[in-house]
């Protein structure tokens, strides 16, 4: 019974917030959008980043429920996007590829939605002498009161998703990176390949021209000397 009190008291004043993150590719010449409701007065965060495709350049518009702009990037290949909602309604999120006519896109994103609101707690009626164990005070046997760890909890629960969202920005800087590489890799083989091809072929035709150069000569001079005999 005390453990689970002490679990239903660690976990109020959780703050409530919506994570969401995808990867969607884009083709060229088109245009993706995705749409989330979103409640009032809350703070929303899109982060996104180009990983793969072109020039990692992408065009992202935000779009509030009265179809008037938030917010436009320009071909950008990464950027942080941060407002507040001032009514409740679909918002849209686009990311523009129409102005490549030959590259598609892959980009990754993550929104971040919070209302920054703390459930209730109801700390007037709340009364520490019904905790008690064999007749004693519960906070007699511990170091820490209730907000003590409730503000751990907090901080954890926070860290832990900084520590995520880290971890997921990693792994997107290192798929770019790999993405970025054998592109490079695909492109001095090519190049080294072509270099070779007209390099063989440069000494093909130097040694046919060579060849030919003396073939006519010994040709001219036997025609010569049959000539004079």
């Amino acid at each position: 019974m005390i453990v689970g009190t002490l679990i239903w008291l660690l976990f109020i004043n959780i703050v409530t917030s919506t994570e969401i993150d995808l990867t969607v590719e884009i083709e060229a010449g088109r245009q993706e959008c995705f749409w989330q409701t979103i409640e009032e007065s809350t703070d929303v965060e899109l982060d996104y980043q180009v990983i793969d495709g072109g020039d990692l350049d992408v065009n992202v518009l935000v779009v509030n429920t009265d179809s008037m702009f938030i917010h436009a990037d320009h071909m950008k290949t990464e950027s942080v996007i941060k407002f507040k909602t001032s009514k409740k309604g679909d918002y849209k999120f686009c990311f523009d590829n129409t102005f490549s006519r030959l590259s598609h896109k892959v980009v990754y994103f993550e929104l971040f939605i919070s209302d920054g609101k703390e459930e209730e707690n109801d700390d007037e009626n709340f009364d520490p002498e019904k905790l008690t164990f064999e007749s004693e005070n519960l906070q007699d046997h511990l170091d820490m009161t209730v907000k003590d760890f409730l503000g751990i909890m907090d901080r954890t629960k926070s860290h832990l998703e900084r520590s995520m969202q880290v971890q997921t920005l990693i792994r997107v800087h290192e798929a770019k990176d790999r993405n970025t590489q054998e592109n490079n890799f695909f492109r001095v083989n090519l190049f080294s390949c072509i270099q070779l091809a007209v390099m063989v072929t440069v000494a093909l035709v130097q040694v046919l021209m060579i060849r030919n150069l003396f073939t006519e000569k010994a040709s001219t001079k036997g025609t010569s000397l049959k000539a004079k005999t």
